[in-house]
């Protein structure tokens, strides 16, 4: 399934992220002979699902050893938007999770466990995941969360911001925390993904102040107003930091370094914010991509947030509306192919993933099967 639907958590570092293609199929074949997947991209979701229903918490929530909201609307996601979602076993799962998730809706509207921490990811994934199961039965806690959403976007509404603060147009990880404002593109892209699939208008201000906060996290000195000299048109964590590190320019100056993860963020919410596919600063980060592309690593941070990664590559190229991409050595990729049969060539005979690399919670199985299922649901030719 190509439709979109965005969230994390640490979740929040989420802000709230393959490689080959092909399995280790130990079957004899000639050496010219491409081995075939060890599973179709329907079985792998089948046992995806199979692995969740089967180690779902007795409250209903997902996750080893931080299960919450946002872990499982997360995990609930991919469920709620593959074709298996009317199955009688899989509507009790859902039924189930989402019993957990309404109850932690506040009266500020965000549904989030931890008051504190993540209710931008947690929010954000909720209303995704309850505008895929039931729009119209949810439609109450949706308005509601839109609303929070909306209300906690750095603007002229939220203390003295005016557009020529660093951080107008922004998302943080949750509201209520204390000190400066410190939003990121990862808290945004998950924002603006909920809003989006949540039926906003393209014309609501709120899509147009995060358009001033999107040029900041990208490299491209025509449209970013911040002190920068980098031009490849990829992005970064935020205005002022990137997970890739910076580049100490001769006069003491730094640029920050573009990654994939990011960049495919940033091209997805320029989209959903209704900038259209030849927009110079969309056009800029679909260079890098194509520059840059890869389903073995995330570029730029390696196997760190891999398949928050994924999800952020199908998404945004989904959106994007390619179905290959043409590398600077003249090859023609099919991304949907190569990436599937990646993530099915690494998942576990149990039916989950892991990534061995485990920063921002990517050795939770919970967590990166709500990632993967996504992701083929976007690569499922049906």
């Amino acid at each position: 399934m190509r439709t979109l639907c965005n969230v994390m958590a640490a979740l929040a570092v989420a802000g709230l992220i393959c490689s080959g293609c092909g399995s280790k199929d130990e079957t004899a074949q000639a050496p010219d002979q491409p081995k075939a997947p060890k599973r179709t991209i329907d079985e792998s979701v089948t046992a995806a699902i199979t692995f969740l229903k089967a180690n779902q918490n007795e409250d209903g929530s997902f996750g080893k050893e931080r299960p919450g909201v946002g872990i499982t609307a997360l995990a609930l996601y991919g469920v709620a938007t593959s074709r298996h979602v009317k199955d009688p076993d899989v509507q009790q799962m859902i039924d189930k999770a989402v019993g957990y998730m309404l109850p932690y809706q506040r009266e500020d509207g965000s549904i989030n466990n931890d008051v504190k921490m993540l209710a931008m990811y947690r929010t954000s994934l909720s209303i995704m995941v309850l505008n895929a199961i039931d729009a119209e039965k949810y439609k109450d806690a949706i308005e509601r969360a839109q609303e929070y959403l909306k209300s906690s976007q750095f603007s002229e509404a939220l203390g003295n911001l005016t557009p020529k603060d660093w951080a107008y147009g922004g998302w943080r990880y949750s509201r209520e925390v204390e000190g400066a404002p410190d939003p990121d593109l990862s808290n945004v892209q998950f924002v603006i993904t909920a809003l989006k699939e949540s039926g906003l208008s393209e014309d609501d201000p709120a899509f147009e102040r995060a358009i001033t906060f999107l040029q900041r996290c990208q490299n491209r000195t025509e449209s970013n107003d911040m002190p920068t000299s980098a031009n490849d048109g990829g992005a970064f964590y935020a205005p002022r930091k990137s997970k890739a590190g910076t580049v100490t320019l001769p006069d003491g100056t730094e640029d920050y370094k573009s990654y994939g993860s990011m960049t495919y963020a940033l091209l997805k919410s320029y989209l959903f914010c209704g900038l259209p596919a030849d927009d110079a600063r969309v056009q800029a980060a679909y260079k890098w991509i194509t520059e840059n592309y890869s389903v073995d690593e995330n570029p730029g941070v390696g196997q760190e947030g891999l398949f928050y990664y994924y999800l952020g590559m199908a998404r945004a190229l989904t959106a994007l509306g390619e179905d290959t991409i043409k590398t600077p050595d003249g090859r023609v990729h099919n991304w949907r192919e190569e990436l599937s049969a990646k993530i099915i060539s690494i998942q576990k005979d149990d039916g989950s993933w892991t990534n061995p690399s485990d920063r921002w919670m990517e050795g939770d199985p919970a967590l990166v099967c709500g990632y993967a299922v996504t992701v083929l649901n976007h690569c499922d030719p049906q």
